[in-house]
C-alpha cells in the first residue's frame, strides 16, 4: 500500500505515516514511471490521442507530454477538425449550438473560440455570429 492508502485507511496524515514507517525501517518503493516511451510513440504515430493515452494510464495529459519531452521528442498537435467551411455550415444551419457541438464532439465554448480564431464576422460589440445567435453576451 502507498502512504496515501494507509493514511486514508487509518485516518492519519501521509507525512505522519511516512515518519512512522521510516522510524520502523520501512522504506517506500521507488516510483516507476507510469508513462513509457511506447505510450508516447502511440500518441506520436496517431494510433491514440494524447487524451486516450492519459485516460488509459490514469495520468494527466501533461504527464504524457512530459515523458515525451524527457525522451527528447514532441507530440505534435493534431490539426483542428473545425475548419472555416465546417464553422460556416454551423452558422448557416441555424440549429442549436449545443446540438452542433455534440455532433462535432466538442463543447460550445470550443465552437465560440474557434469562430473567433477563424475571424467569423461579429457585431459592434465584438461578439461572433455564434454568440449573437445563442443570445450570449
Amino acid at each position: 500500500m502507498t502512504y496515501r492508502d494507509i493514511a486514508a485507511r487509518e485516518g492519519w496524515d501521509e507525512k505522519t505515516i511516512a515518519v512512522h514507517c521510516r522510524g520502523l525501517g520501512l522504506t517506500s518503493q521507488p516510483r516507476q514511471p507510469v508513462v513509457t516511451l511506447l505510450d508516447v510513440e502511440s500518441a506520436r504515430e496517431g494510433r491514440e490521442t494524447v487524451r486516450e493515452v492519459a485516460d488509459r494510464l490514469g495520468v494527466t495529459i501533461q504527464a504524457v507530454h512530459l515523458c515525451a519531452y524527457r525522451h527528447g521528442t514532441r507530440i505534435a498537435r493534431r490539426p483542428s477538425r473545425l475548419d472555416h467551411e465546417t464553422m460556416r455550415r454551423v452558422v448557416l444551419a441555424h440549429a442549436p449550438l449545443s446540438q452542433a457541438a455534440l455532433e462535432l464532439g466538442v463543447t460550445p465554448e470550443t465552437l465560440y473560440r474557434r469562430a473567433g480564431q477563424l475571424g467569423l464576422p461579429g457585431d459592434r460589440r465584438g461578439r461572433t455570429l455564434l454568440r449573437r445567435r445563442e443570445g450570449v453576451v
